[in-house]
């Protein structure tokens, strides 16, 4: 895997919702949503329970369509297209549900979803031709580089159903690193965890963000998303009704109120 810096991208904007509405058997779940993800930063999506946050994650990756509103991915408009088309623009979602097949070794696992990225022929593999046989060795290869990123080369021969429940997460946002994300969006990815698990899973975080790897998360657990986070949006009842870094954040009198003090001044 390249995780090479794209410093000269650092102020640009890759990814924006601009007058976002969407609406659901007559009740409007994001009225009005507008606002901006810039390249290598590492941001937080936040609200109550209700919020519009998941319905939001899905606009974003292609799994709904808005009834009013634009998204743009690098510039481009990519309002209502299909998951697939947004991931191969660079936009790659990994989900709260851990996607790893317990029968299979880690190092199998990333193997697996390295190949989707190969371009070695079905005839080249079925007869291992020299192309197949270069390709393979290049793919182990950037297997074992993501292994090391994320400090599981010591259980690359394991069942991943021997992981623990953190380390499969883990596991499970490496495979979608496979498909070399510009932008990756992580979906409530501490839930379930343990103290340590979560310190673990939010270094990863932080290496994935200073490799220049936007990412964009949904989570609940305030005191990660503050010790991680460059920005933060808040959502309520479908509105955006805050942006800022972390301590803006805590300080906001509208953010405090939406929470009742459930814990974001605190964190």
């Amino acid at each position: 895997m390249t995780l090479a810096k794209q410093a000269s991208e650092k102020e640009q904007i890759v990814l924006s919702l601009e007058g976002v509405t969407m609406k659901i058997a007559g009740l409007v779940a994001l009225n009005d949503v507008t606002f901006s993800i810039p390249a290598g930063k590492i941001v937080s999506l936040i609200g109550p329970n209700g919020a519009g946050k998941t319905t939001a994650y899905n606009v974003i990756s292609g799994y709904m369509a808005p009834t009013s509103g634009m998204v743009r991915l690098f510039d481009e408009d990519i309002t209502g297209h299909t998951p697939h088309s947004i991931a191969a623009r660079g936009l790659v979602r990994s989900f709260q549900r851990t996607s790893v097949f317990d029968d299979q070794t880690v190092f199998d696992n990333l193997l697996t979803a390295y190949h989707l990225q190969g371009r070695a022929s079905l005839i080249q593999s079925l007869l291992r031709l020299p192309e197949f046989r270069r390709e393979e060795a290049r793919l182990k290869k950037q297997v074992w580089e993501m292994l090391d990123f994320l400090e599981l080369r010591h259980r690359a021969d394991e069942r991943a159903a021997s992981l623990s429940y953190g380390e499969q997460r883990i596991l499970g946002v490496g495979i979608a690193l496979a498909a070399s994300p510009k932008i990756l969006l992580l979906d409530e990815p501490a839930a379930g965890l343990n103290p340590s698990e979560t310190d673990e899973f939010k270094a990863m975080i932080r290496r994935i963000g200073n490799s220049g790897i936007t990412v964009l998360l949904v989570e609940h657990d305030m005191h990660m998303v503050m010790s991680i986070s460059d920005q933060i949006v808040v959502l309520n009842q479908g509105q955006v009704i805050a942006e800022g870094d972390p301590q803006d954040i805590q300080n906001n009198p509208a953010v405090i109120e939406a929470y009742l003090g459930s814990g974001v001044k605190r964190a």
